[in-house]
């Protein structure tokens, strides 16, 4: 813990130990887990999609226009909820993390598919006002549901949007983002 964080222990117990059984710790699975998840799809997503919000729009990001080859994305984000219960019901936490992080994995695919920085270049503001709003509610909704798990990493990305705690009841309400200062939430760590 003094030397990863409580988060990323907590992370890697909750992700790797199904509940109720046995399970293998090492250092190495560890440092593993937590740059695969944490770092690069949790951390990197957070940050470059702030940073955009912050660069493109000086971090004001609402919904103006929606696209329908954001559907399918949308829908991602929109099942998790029921995901998410019929997994905690089941005790299955593992699971229950993983359809979230499927989700955050998915957002990242989003930019990649997208291309934020291109639809800048090409002048296209709606367009890309409506891509980067979509990656904010993704991790808006994606950040309400791993709060129970890692709690102080989830509490600094809502800073980060600048958003108070949103209730589970309230993850799927329309909001205007006005973003504060992307930070780093987990550093890679080297072998």
């Amino acid at each position: 813990i003094t030397k990863y964080g409580v988060d990323a222990v907590r992370y890697f117990a909750l992700r790797e130990v199904p509940f109720g059984s046995d399970g293998n710790f090492s250092e190495e699975a560890l440092v593993n887990r937590t740059n695969a998840d944490l770092a690069n799809v949790l951390g990197n997503l957070v940050n470059r999609t702030i940073s955009m919000a912050n660069k493109y729009f000086d971090g004001k990001v609402s919904n103006k226009k929606s696209y329908e080859e954001d559907q399918e994305f949308l829908n991602c984000i929109g099942s998790l909820c029921d995901k998410v219960d019929e997994s905690m019901n089941n005790y299955e936490i593992n699971v229950c993390l993983g359809n979230i992080f499927d989700v955050l994995r998915r957002s990242n695919k989003y930019v990649d598919e997208t291309m934020p920085w291109v639809l800048y270049k090409n002048n296209d503001l709606d367009r890309l006002e409506a891509v980067l709003y979509n990656l904010l509610y993704s991790i808006k909704v994606c950040t309400t549901f791993l709060r129970p798990f890692i709690p102080d990493t989830c509490d600094e990305i809502f800073k980060q949007l600048n958003l108070d705690f949103i209730s589970f009841d309230d993850v799927y309400n329309e909001t205007n983002f006005n973003v504060g200062k992307a930070s780093i939430l987990f550093e890679r760590v080297e072998n």
